[in-house]
């Protein structure tokens, strides 16, 4: 995943992403969206190669009537993409 699209699912600035890659502490907010990220992206490795993670990201997805997944995240709606998750691992119909 670029470090573009990793800055904009977090949100930060990728200056800001690159000073917390160098070591320093993110804020409380920053630390709470980079969990959340965290395990949003170790649940997709359960279903998407690790690899795939970055281009599916910034794809248009008619899951999310034609959204990109990156702007369902931006949107604070990361909630779908769990549900999207469920389904795939549960084999529910969508």
């Amino acid at each position: 995943m670029s470090r573009e699209v990793f800055a904009r699912l977090v949100p930060t600035s990728v200056r800001n992403l690159a000073s917390l890659e160098s070591g320093q502490s993110p804020s409380p907010v920053i630390q709470k969206n980079l969990t959340e990220l965290q395990r949003v992206i170790s649940a997709l490795e359960d279903v998407v190669k690790q690899e795939a993670i970055g281009p599916w990201m910034d794809q248009p997805n008619a899951a999310f009537e034609g959204l990109k997944p990156i702007e369902v995240i931006e949107r604070g709606e990361i909630d779908r993409i769990w549900r999207m998750l469920y389904q795939l691992q549960s084999g529910d119909a969508f």
